[in-house]
């Protein structure tokens, strides 16, 4: 699925606040695309039901919560 495709191929996803030096790489992998409708430089979108690696899914939420509590 192309990353622009939200619109006519909708998914269940989760936004996630992410390390900015991590989302580069993160992206190209299936399943994580630019956060949709949030600052693409600190946030980014998981597929929930097409995202195969649940531990490293955990570990996302993880960093995230982290991220957000510091506030």
């Amino acid at each position: 699925m192309k990353r622009n495709d939200f619109r006519s191929n909708p998914m269940e996803i989760v936004n996630l606040k992410c390390e900015p030096d991590l989302i580069p790489t993160l992206i190209r992998e299936s399943g994580i695309y630019p956060a949709y409708h949030m600052n693409k430089q600190h946030w980014i979108s998981v597929d929930i039901e097409g995202y195969e690696a649940l531990d490293k899914l955990k570990m996302l939420v993880d960093m995230s919560y982290q991220l957000v509590g510091k506030k």
